[in-house]
């Protein structure tokens, strides 16, 4: 019972604090889309998704630093006297007045969320459903990738699976592609397997689920358009001609405009259709700077490169601002209760 004082009150302040780093993220995000050129230099993948795990890891770095406000610093209950609540081991009982409010805090969070994380729950259930499924269709290799081809009721081809992620392009597609034009495809598809696409995007979608924001959706967007470039790279350097994977976009393309089926992919697929990003795609491959000369990019998950640097993050926090900033927050948290 007196572990949950201050257990409580903890998961209190990493809500509040990652739903206030979501909102300023949205705002960032809207002034961006607006006054931002869009002939910029497109960020990185991996830049795009830090942007969105962003709430979840500032409001973790602000737990640290109040929970332990130094590795080397017990209890500093008697150097900051009791005129606010503590959030100490040692006493837990000095956080019993923040409980009340932040039962009320993970309330509202959880009736917030809910609907969001149990539409992202039926999503990844029918996706895992339509993974194992597609692992039982007829297969072939492309220069030693697996394929499944299956009737997927439009023309498309996409990488599915978080853990364990499959390549599948719709039978029609197949059939309406040169060999090159298929060597493209596969090429980019491999790309999102082994970049773990499908993992970062559930990542992705979890982190909005649980921190809404007005432009959560706008961010996982841009990050999947940025993925799709850096797959169209990759494939360019495994054929050695952007203008091989430019060709093939834009088949698959015709394709898509010339069938009459119009069915909805599964949630967590990856890398479908160029759609309306068709031209800034192909002109991404041709006007590359420097051009695209059989050189292949690293492929590496965006989820490990974020993980990465907040832990480095996180362990830094462990040392500073440490005890200032511990006390600066308990000082807040006692104004506002007061």
């Amino acid at each position: 019972m007196t572990s949950s004082l201050v257990a409580l009150p903890l998961a209190a302040a990493f809500v509040t604090l990652a739903l206030a780093s979501a909102w300023a993220v949205g705002l960032a995000a809207r002034l961006a889309a607006r006054w931002l050129s869009p002939g910029l230099r497109s960020p990185s993948t991996a830049l795009r998704a830090a942007v969105v795990f962003a709430p979840a890891v500032l409001g973790a770095l602000g737990c640290a630093a109040l929970a332990l406000p130094s590795p080397f610093v017990g209890c500093h209950c008697a150097e900051h006297g009791l005129h606010h609540p503590h959030l100490c081991a040692f006493h837990p009982a000095f956080a019993l007045p923040l409980v009340t409010p932040s039962a009320y805090v993970l309330g509202a969070w959880l009736a917030l969320t809910a609907p969001f994380v149990l539409r992202l729950f039926r999503d990844a259930i029918a996706s895992a459903r339509w993974t194992r499924a597609a692992r039982r269709l007829p297969a072939v290799a492309l220069d030693s990738v697996v394929v499944r081809l299956a009737d997927c009721g439009a023309p498309g081809a996409f990488t599915i699976g978080a853990l364990s992620p499959i390549v599948v392009i719709d039978r029609v597609l197949w059939r309406s592609l040169s060999d090159e034009q298929r060597r493209a495809v596969v090429h980019h598809e491999r790309a999102h397997v082994e970049r773990r696409d499908g993992l970062t995007l559930l990542a992705l979608r979890l982190c909005v689920a649980l921190f809404p924001s007005s432009a959560g959706q706008r961010l996982i967007d841009a990050w999947r358009a940025a993925a799709e470039q850096s797959c169209d790279r990759y494939a360019a350097g495994k054929l050695g001609d952007p203008a091989a994977v430019a060709a093939a976009l834009i088949a698959v393309e015709k394709v898509r405009a010339q069938d009459p089926r119009g069915a909805a992919l599964p949630a967590h697929a990856m890398g479908a259709l160029a759609g309306g990003d068709l031209s800034r795609r192909v002109l991404a491959l041709l006007d590359a700077d420097p051009p695209l000369q059989g050189a292949e990019p690293l492929l590496a998950n965006d989820v490990l490169a974020t993980a990465i640097v907040a832990v480095g993050a996180l362990l830094l926090t462990f040392v500073w601002p440490g005890d200032g900033f511990h006390h600066a927050i308990e000082t807040l948290i006692g104004h506002l209760i007061h």
